[in-house]
């Protein structure tokens, strides 16, 4: 008599297909993944920069001047930008914010910048 025999696991085709399947949706979802998380880092420096603004403002209703950031009580320890200020003379400041490390692969928004009137540039990453 002839038994059948019954095969209750998977082929190797089946297998192939699915890591096929898998590998093309990895292959989507680790660059959406890399640019959510370069946008998040680039979110967390434009806050900072908003921040400074406030301060400066508040400084300068104070002291009829704007401060240095060191002079600020902001936290500016961060791995990913590097925060400087430019005053000029005529009451008049630009806050910049600098990617640093794997950052700069924001190639649109390496440097992000807020000034005493809130122009913000580029425009394109605000």
């Amino acid at each position: 008599m002839l038994k059948l025999f019954r095969s209750s696991g998977f082929t190797l085709i089946e297998l192939l297909i699915a890591l096929a399947i898998m590998s093309i949706l990895v292959g989507i979802a680790v660059p959406n993944y890399h640019h959510n998380i370069l946008t998040t880092y680039r979110d967390q420096a434009k806050m900072k920069l908003a921040t400074i603004s406030l301060l400066q403002t508040d400084h300068f209703s104070r002291q009829q001047q704007y401060a240095e950031l060191s002079n600020l009580a902001v936290d500016l320890s961060s791995s990913k930008y590097q925060y400087r200020i430019i005053i000029a003379a005529n009451n008049q400041y630009r806050v910049l914010a600098t990617a640093i490390n794997e950052q700069r692969n924001d190639s649109e928004c390496r440097e992000l910048s807020l000034d005493h009137n809130l122009t913000r540039l580029p425009a394109i990453c605000w």
